[in-house]
C-alpha cells in the first residue's frame, strides 16, 4: 500500500474535527457502545441520512448486522483483539 505523507495529500477539507476527547477502546462493550452510535446517529435527528443503519451505504452496519459487506470492505473489531498497535521495538 502506498503511504502519503499529510503535506503530499493535498487535503481540501478535515472529515475528522480535531479534538482532546479522544477516547481509548480498551473493552467490547466500549467498542460496541461506539459502534452503535455511529451506526444510529447519521440516521436520527437533523441528519437523517438513511431510514435505518443498514440503509446508510457509507456505515458499516449493514456488515455488523447482516455479515454482508457494503460497497466499503470491513473487518469485524473483534478480530483485531490480539493484534499489537504498539510502535515501540520491543
Amino acid at each position: 500500500m502506498l503511504m502519503m505523507l499529510p503535506s503530499q495529500r493535498q487535503k481540501q477539507h478535515e472529515v475528522w474535527e480535531t479534538s482532546f476527547d479522544w477516547k481509548d477502546c480498551r473493552s467490547n462493550e466500549f467498542a460496541w457502545q461506539k459502534l452503535n452510535y455511529m451506526h444510529n446517529n447519521p440516521c436520527i435527528g437533523k441528519w437523517q441520512l438513511a431510514a435505518n443503519p443498514i440503509e446508510n451505504i457509507h456505515s458499516s452496519a449493514k456488515f455488523y448486522l447482516t455479515g454482508v459487506q457494503g460497497i466499503y470492505p470491513v473487518s469485524n473489531f473483534m478480530e483485531m483483539e490480539k493484534v499489537n498497535f504498539n510502535l515501540s521495538k520491543e
